[in-house]
C-alpha cells in the first residue's frame, strides 16, 4: 500500500475530532496515533508523524499545547522555542547594581517560558478548549 500525506486541513479536522472526544491527550505520539486512525478511515494509506501532529495542533486556536520539561543542569542558551520552533527572547531583570541579567526565556509565538535550567521538553499535553458562543 502506498503511503500518503494528508492535507493540513484534514489533519486539523482529525485533531479536533480526537480532542473533542478526549478533552486531553497526554503525548504527541498518542495524538498522532489517534488522529491517524481517523484519517485512515478515509484513506488507508494516510500517515501522520508525531512532530507534524504537534506543529499543526499549535496552529489550532482551540488547542492548548503544554510542555512538561525536565531540569537541565548545564546553562545552555537557546535560540528557538523547543515547542514550536519560533524565536526565543530572554527574560531580563535588573540586579541590585542596575545591570540587566537573564533569568529565563520566553517564546515570541506560543508563550512557552522557562528559567535558565528547565527548558528541555519531555512530554506534550494537548487540551481542547472550544470557543463558547455568546
Amino acid at each position: 500500500m502506498e503511503r500518503k500525506i494528508p492535507s493540513k486541513q484534514k489533519v486539523i479536522q482529525a485533531i479536533k475530532k480526537v480532542l473533542s472526544t478526549r478533552i486531553k491527550v497526554e503525548s504527541q505520539e498518542e495524538l498522532a496515533r489517534l488522529a491517524e486512525a481517523i484519517l485512515r478511515k478515509e484513506n488507508r494509506g494516510y500517515v501522520l508523524t508525531p512532530t507534524r501532529a504537534k506543529r499543526i495542533a499549535l496552529e489550532i486556536p482551540e488547542v492548548e499545547v503544554k510542555a512538561k520539561t525536565k531540569k537541565s543542569h548545564s546553562l545552555v542558551k537557546i535560540d528557538k522555542c523547543p515547542i514550536c520552533g519560533s524565536p526565543i527572547t530572554p527574560i531580563k531583570v535588573k540586579n541590585l547594581l542596575g545591570k540587566n541579567i537573564i533569568i529565563g526565556y520566553k517564546c515570541t509565538k506560543c508563550g512557552y517560558q522557562s528559567d535558565l535550567e528547565s527548558f528541555v521538553p519531555m512530554k506534550y499535553e494537548f487540551i481542547y478548549k472550544p470557543k463558547v458562543m455568546k
